[in-house]
């Protein structure tokens, strides 16, 4: 453990408690994870607690943690690849909130805007975007032939993952998809406006905002949360 910074505080780590906190986790290969510090978490079942319970109010501080350890904390949710055995944990605890003092915020807690905010802070760290029909897309590799339109018997792989860069769906390979575009009910709304206009062989990185997702109620599999962002890296692999 190495401390950054720190404050005078007196404000302490309180087990049932809840926090604002920004978390960083940095692998050989560079940024793994990134909490911003606007989402407040519940220290008790927060895969960083571990870590956070060091720390009082206003400090910031580095960990050096096994790979294991971490990916155990948040299975059956993947990091990207790393090779690294150890990674680098920076946490700030921005503030410390008793449950009373958490529950009197929340009242006046608008999820809707919540994500509004954390997405314009990670669109404002990325370069060559273009706004598409409310989605957001970086093209990563051009395509060739005609471009996708509906009708189009076309196949599908994808890389799928939240704003703090953990993964939560992966198709590829022997699992990607092969659907008739235009047909209802196949993939979510945002993925169908990326897909539009695009080509065979083409590569790209789509930033889809809830109401073009999974909207209010998240994924039936509760494994995308109600109003989150999500994010695709998305290869058009044949179209016929």
């Amino acid at each position: 453990m190495k401390l950054l910074s720190f404050t005078e505080s007196d404000k302490e780590f309180q087990k049932n408690g809840n926090a604002r906190v920004s978390i960083q986790v940095i692998g050989n290969k560079g940024l793994l994870y990134k909490r911003y510090k606007e989402d407040a978490i519940n220290i008790e079942n927060n895969e960083f607690t571990f870590l956070i319970q060091h720390l009082k109010e206003g400090d910031s501080s580095s960990f050096m943690v096994s790979k294991t350890r971490i990916e155990n904390e948040f299975s059956p949710i993947k990091f990207n690849e790393t090779t690294s055995d150890f990674v680098e944990v920076i946490i700030k605890v921005h503030r410390f909130y008793t449950k009373s003092e958490y529950l009197l915020q929340q009242q006046s807690y608008d999820k809707e805007l919540m994500e509004q905010l954390i997405l314009s802070k990670y669109l404002n760290e990325i370069d060559k975007k273009i706004s598409k029909q409310g989605i957001y897309v970086q093209q990563l590799k051009k395509g060739k032939g005609k471009k996708i339109k509906k009708g189009d018997v076309i196949t599908i792989g994808y890389t799928g993952y939240f704003i703090n860069r953990l993964e939560f769906d992966k198709i590829s390979g022997s699992t990607a998809f092969t659907f008739i575009y235009g047909t209802p009910g196949q993939i979510i709304r945002g993925l169908a406006i990326a897909i539009n206009g695009m080509k065979k062989g083409e590569k790209s990185k789509i930033i889809i905002p809830s109401h073009l997702a999974f909207g209010e109620g998240g994924s039936t599999t509760k494994v995308v949360p109600p109003y989150t962002t999500v994010i695709y890296e998305l290869e058009i692999v044949n179209v016929k």
